[in-house]
């Protein structure tokens, strides 16, 4: 459920889905992109981009997820609302 919560992260998230997806929010500017990520799929968050992460009622996916501090990964959560405005990942 804490993915589901906008957040940036101090160093850019890096991950390749090895297997299954995910839908990640993107919320740049006044904008959100929805981006869905399947097996073979790389994508790559700058830091401090606002997203989150969604996986579905029946998450199943095996992602390899790159930090050069591992203190990068932890998230910082914005407090907004806003990813409860956009409809959810139905797998």
């Amino acid at each position: 459920k804490k993915f589901l919560d906008e957040h940036t992260h101090s160093e850019d998230e890096v991950r390749f889905f090895v297997a299954g997806s995910g839908l990640f929010s993107l919320h740049l500017g006044d904008e959100v992109y929805e981006v869905l990520c399947q097996q073979g799929d790389l994508i790559g968050v700058p830091d401090g981009t606002r997203h989150w992460f969604d996986m579905g009622p029946n998450p199943f996916f095996v992602a390899i997820r790159l930090f050069t501090n591992p203190a990068g990964w932890v998230a910082n959560f914005t407090g907004t609302d806003i990813a409860a405005r956009f409809p959810r990942l139905d797998n």
